[in-house]
């Protein structure tokens, strides 16, 4: 029986992460406010402390089984993910949920214990992943930019409030909630610079502790302004056409009935181009005048060819004249390059995805990724394929025909006689 394997895009997935997002939240609001030791703990916060370090231990072994994209390939193999896991997020995870706190406290170190909920924040490193969760590939990040700036900005303002009560004394005529209310409103009202006296500072520290805090405001209104001049600048119009294509596209989806196979082929297709051109690399070709675009086509040309094993002693010229052959073809998920049995006639450069080499009783003999060459073979002798090559994505590949390399090995007499002493050395190996 297969081990349970969850994936990332799955909704349970997404709702577990939600709530992991949420107690994340929680901790980094009561942890500091409840070191205030003046105002006291409620007795139920124990409860929900020992409740919340239950899911952070489940979320551990949930992540010990959670899928993991990698060079746009979705790893499933639970003996990768757990490497994959104990070598990155792990050991911080453990760190943030053994409940340290809890183990002084039982060995009778109470004083301790307080600061040892602090340990528990370093889950707030995972927020930015959290974010992400609900979050399409196709969507645009500024959503997750702008709720990740109003976390922080929350936040902030939180420590502040719970740092003045640390250092004032509750007034024996206020009830602790006023006093909680009182210090948002100083640290909110200092922060923004529009103090209106009501609450002043009445000894050195608390004064020292308001300038502080008035220049953390000021830093926090920079960092605002500028952070939603970036969402509004970042927002163009080459990122709208994109999600209006989208749209059009599943509304012709959904009225026509398509399949999901076809579905899931066609956003396949689509978060590929996105991640292909998201550098902007094709808007830069169109600008570029065309002989110097010309003179970057031949140097991809060249660079890939000689990483293919037959042309590492090749000439520059060699390779010009064979990159001036390469045709652009791009393969889907699942769809068949090379087949067993088929006589082999062209060579294929990886430029940009991943795909699998199996024999014919379907066990995965390989892994090729962006920049690897295959069946070069072919383009030696007329020869049968000894293997099937699928795509596992979107895959664009280069693709040399043995028509158009003999055309040009006919102008290279010396390097076809290296060939030939390659080819016999391959038929003596095997």
């Amino acid at each position: 029986m297969a081990e349970k394997v969850f994936l990332p895009d799955s909704p349970p997935l997404k709702a577990w992460n939600l709530l992991i997002l949420l107690a994340t939240i929680w901790y980094a609001w009561t942890i500091p406010l409840f070191l205030v030791q003046h105002i006291g703990i409620p007795g139920w916060s124990y409860y929900v402390d020992q409740m919340l370090t239950g899911i952070f231990l489940l979320d551990i072994l949930i992540n010990f089984r959670t899928a993991f994209t990698h060079n746009g390939e979705l790893t499933t193999r639970l003996d990768v993910i757990r490497s994959h896991y104990l070598r990155g997020q792990f050991p911080l995870d453990l760190v943030a949920t053994v409940p340290w706190d809890f183990f002084c406290i039982y060995l009778g170190y109470h004083e301790s214990a307080a600061l040892l909920t602090l340990v528990r924040l370093l889950r707030i490193i995972r927020l930015p992943q959290l974010l992400r969760v609900n979050r399409s590939e196709l969507l645009p990040s500024q959503g997750e930019r702008l709720l990740g700036m109003i976390f922080w900005v929350l936040i902030i303002t939180s420590w502040c409030a719970c740092i003045w009560m640390m250092i004032n004394v509750i007034p024996k005529d206020e009830d602790i909630t006023t006093f909680i209310i009182k210090a948002y409103y100083w640290t909110v009202t200092t922060m923004a610079s529009v103090g209106y006296g009501d609450i002043t500072p009445t000894t050195n520290i608390t004064r020292i502790y308001a300038m502080f805090v008035m220049l953390l405001g000021v830093a926090l209104y920079a960092f605002i302004i500028g952070h939603i001049s970036s969402v509004i600048v970042n927002v163009n119009v080459f990122r709208k056409k994109n999600m209006e294509k989208l749209e059009q596209l599943t509304a012709f989806m959904r009225q026509y009935e398509m399949p999901q196979k076809i579905q899931q082929d066609i956003f396949s297709f689509y978060r590929h181009y996105l991640l292909e051109h998201s550098a902007g690399g094709e808007e830069l070709m169109r600008i570029l005048p065309v002989k110097l675009s010309e003179r970057i086509n031949q140097h991809v040309n060249i660079y890939l060819l000689r990483r293919g094993p037959l042309f590492k002693k090749a000439s520059e010229e060699l390779l010009e004249a064979l990159g001036k052959h390469l045709t652009a073809e791009m393969f889907l998920p699942g769809e068949e390059i090379i087949r067993i049995g088929d006589v082999g006639r062209e060579m294929y450069i990886l430029v940009h995805g991943v795909v699998a080499v199996t024999n014919d009783q379907g066990e995965l003999l390989a892994k090729l990724r962006t920049k690897d060459v295959f069946g070069e073979i072919a383009l030696l002798h007329d020869t049968v394929r000894m293997a099937n090559i699928r795509a596992i994505t979107a895959c664009n590949t280069l693709k040399l025909d043995k028509k158009d390399f003999d055309e040009v090995m006919a102008a290279f007499p010396e390097f076809r006689k290296e060939l030939k002493k390659i080819q016999s050395h391959r038929a003596m190996s095997q």
